[in-house]
């Protein structure tokens, strides 16, 4: 998957859905060239990429490195935070539930049913459905709100290294530990904080 952060009037102004996923897809391979990039880093750690012209203004596109650039990667970070999130004060784990609900693909089971708990509670993060092929479709105002629940978020995820080494029970391909379980929010922290400075939104695609 392919992660970008865009203005949103630029992005919206292309009518059709299948012209937009286009112009994305075109624009997140556009910074994949090596020999645009020569001194591209190693897909390691996350890092960001700034297009130049055509493409430039518009979009930037966020390496989330060795984990976060699957869908896996998000799939196995949720079931861990299914594991340990009832361990977790109350205040921090609503602020959880609510950043990465809308972020991680397909949403978390529980939070349909969920009661309003924690001071996270009043912020509210509703998506609208994403055009096909797209995973994520964020508009800017759901970013402004998502902006509030990371500030929350970052402040305390020193706080969430106790309860995930004492009953997270598994870890398997990327996400093993807890660092990989923080890098991965962190990676979305930085995304939302990019396209909140912009007044952007953010996308991801299939790629």
């Amino acid at each position: 998957m392919d992660v970008l952060i865009v203005d949103w009037d630029h992005l919206i102004s292309v009518p059709d859905d299948d012209q937009r996923y286009g112009m994305l897809h075109d624009a997140a391979i556009s910074v994949d060239d090596e020999d645009a990039w020569p001194d591209r880093s190693p897909s390691v750690g996350p890092q960001w990429f700034w297009p130049s012209p055509p493409y430039a203004g518009w979009f930037g596109k966020f390496d989330f490195g060795d984990v976060g650039f699957s869908y896996k990667d998000h799939f196995v970070a949720s079931e861990q935070w299914e594991e340990f999130r009832t361990f977790v004060a109350p205040a921090v784990r609503s602020g959880v539930d609510r950043f990465i609900d809308p972020l991680f693909w397909g949403g978390l089971e529980y939070m349909a049913d969920r009661d309003a708990e924690g001071a996270a509670a009043h912020v509210s993060v509703v998506l609208p459905d994403a055009p096909s092929d797209h995973l994520l479709w964020c508009p800017p105002e759901a970013v402004s709100s998502l902006k509030l629940l990371w500030d929350a978020v970052d402040a305390e995820l020193a706080a969430l290294r106790e309860p995930f080494e004492r009953y997270v029970g598994f870890g398997f391909g990327r996400v093993k530990d807890f660092d990989a379980f923080v890098g991965l929010l962190r990676g979305w922290g930085d995304v939302i904080d990019q396209a909140q400075q912009r007044g952007w939104g953010v996308v991801g695609i299939r790629c």
